[in-house]
């Protein structure tokens, strides 16, 4: 080690400069912050804190990780995220984008893991649990997807993506009196505009392939109206 302060070489088996006592350089992934106070973690995001010299490195690879991820290339992508976790595991955004270009990749159980390792890195990341919540839908076990629901709910109630989800679960057991009133909570809380617009394209696609429900056609028709009144959308 080459102490930033004083410029004399130690062993790194010494936490801190045995000269002059300054403690070395680290980065924060997360906010970038440059600290030297002696701690592991950041004290304003609590993130795993990166050795200066490795800072560099970490940002090259997460920046490759990024471009082939906006280029859809996301076997190039789970590459480098993977590369990026061998050094620093405890990293909470690259253990979440590796578990999205699992699941983009169609590797569900190795996208549930990934995502099932961030919950217990940071049990309050959020939306985890509903991600977990959405791959579980997907295996058609609602009694579990429901139980992820419900930890997201409680961590983070004013998210808008279990509404989505919880609804979607109502359509499933038919149950759209349920779903309306999910619903009117998401309303409440002010929806997202994607998360609201991909719902309303997933209803379409409901009202064509389910038996009619006025329950359903009720509840596409009040997502249209937001939509038009809130993000001036004309369908």
């Amino acid at each position: 080690m080459k102490c930033n302060a004083c410029g004399n070489k130690y062993s790194d088996e010494f936490d801190f400069c045995p000269f002059c006592g300054a403690y070395p350089k680290k980065f924060c992934p997360k906010c970038f912050k440059e600290i030297n106070d002696g701690g592991d973690v950041c004290s304003d995001c609590g993130t795993e804190l990166l050795p200066f010299e490795g800072f560099k490195k970490y940002q090259d690879l997460k920046e490759k990780a990024l471009e082939y991820l906006d280029k859809d290339n996301f076997k190039k992508s789970t590459e480098y995220s993977e590369r990026i976790l061998e050094d620093w595991p405890q990293v909470e955004e690259v253990n979440f984008l590796l578990a999205e270009n699992y699941a983009f990749l169609g590797e569900i159980d190795k996208s549930l893991r990934q995502y099932e390792r961030l919950a217990e890195i940071n049990p309050r990341y959020m939306g985890v649990y509903s991600r977990i919540a959405k791959i579980y839908i997907e295996k058609e076990e609602i009694e579990k997807a429901k139980e992820y629901l419900q930890k997201e709910h409680d961590a983070y109630p004013f998210e808008n993506e279990h509404y989505i989800y919880s609804m979607h679960i109502c359509f499933l057991e038919d149950d759209f009196e349920k779903a309306n009133r999910i619903l009117d909570r998401l309303f409440a809380i002010g929806p997202n505009e994607d998360d609201l617009l991909i719902f309303k394209i997933n209803n379409d696609l409901n009202l064509k392939l389910v038996e009619y429900d006025p329950e359903l056609a009720d509840l596409n028709e009040r997502v249209k109206a937001y939509l038009e009144k809130n993000f001036n959308y004309s369908f």
